[in-house]
């Protein structure tokens, strides 16, 4: 059974029992649910502003050279950004803040670098991309521990153009491309219940890509077995959801059903009554679930 009392109550009732003294539940009451040092949204806010400076200047510097010269200087600008977010980063307080954007721009330099490389060489688009995602994404990978957000925001931003790369190459035009990107969503909800900063970014990313990978699976062809499999897909990842209390992961698989029942409906039914007892049909069906789901889960962070 989960505790559905708010904070407020909890207090309340402590207060009232005489675990909390009355200053301190009034202390609790007033306190807000979190606070960010000035200096650090200074570093947020100048961190973001610097990085699209530096992404303008380069573009700027880069317009009139040769792609060699402009690989060159994107290795170089990746080397000396990734050197100087180290050094920043064995600081504290803004200066590790503003570590985390510094590296972001040695990642998407390193990236690109590594693409315009493999063009100079011939390579082909879809590989290049292939390859240049995989390099972001490894990068993330091994800065998830090591960062407070940025690995987590790399790793989301990677993933899918490296799968997008993978179905590209290898199932362009087929019934398996959003199974594809299917299993990337799977794989960012996985990565959301690990030990990362920022969660709540791989899960929504995670949840957003299965929702529109089911519902360009239900759509795909014209029979019934995929809309019903995609059906499927959703209601489980609104179970999940509504297992773990995180809303943006229940509302993408409540819509989800929602127009997987649609689509699954209109292959079913001519009659668009009948469709829409059907859609009317999985909203009672939700609306149970959840609430017996939530009644037997407890959070998940």
């Amino acid at each position: 059974m989960t505790n559905e009392k708010s904070v407020g109550r909890l207090i309340d009732e402590f207060e009232t029992a005489g675990k909390l003294s009355a200053p301190d539940a009034q202390a609790l009451r007033q306190a807000p649910m979190w606070t960010i040092p000035f200096t650090e949204i200074a570093a947020y806010l100048g961190g973001s502003v610097i990085f699209v400076g530096l992404v303008w200047i380069v573009i700027a510097l880069l317009q009139d050279m040769s792609k060699a010269a402009i690989d060159t200087a994107l290795f170089i600008t990746s080397a000396l950004t990734g050197g100087l977010s180290y050094w920043l980063a064995r600081k504290a307080g803004w200066r590790k803040t503003l570590s985390e954007f510094v590296i972001a721009i040695a990642t998407a330099s390193f990236a690109l670098g590594l693409g315009l490389l493999l063009d100079i060489a011939s390579i082909e688009e879809d590989l290049i991309l292939l390859f240049a995602s995989a390099s972001a994404l490894a990068i993330g990978a091994a800065l998830v521990s090591r960062t407070t957000f940025i690995g987590t925001v790399i790793v989301v931003a990677a993933t899918q153009p490296f799968m997008a790369a993978v179905v590209t190459k290898y199932f362009a035009d087929t019934a398996l491309a959003p199974l594809v990107f299917m299993i990337s969503g799977s794989l960012l909800l996985w990565f959301a219940r690990q030990k990362i900063g920022l969660p709540f970014i791989a899960r929504s990313a995670g949840a957003v890509s299965l929702l529109f990978a089911a519902i360009g699976y239900a759509a795909w062809e014209n029979n019934r077995w995929q809309p019903a499999i995609a059906l499927l897909i959703t209601s489980l990842l609104f179970a999940y959801g509504a297992k773990i209390f995180h809303l943006e992961v229940v509302g993408a698989g409540g819509l989800g059903v929602t127009i997987t029942t649609g689509i699954l409906a209109g292959q079913l039914f001519d009659s668009s009554l009948a469709q829409g007892i059907a859609v009317i049909g999985a909203g009672l069906i939700i609306v149970t679930l959840a609430i017996t789901i939530s009644r037997r889960s407890t959070p998940i962070s």
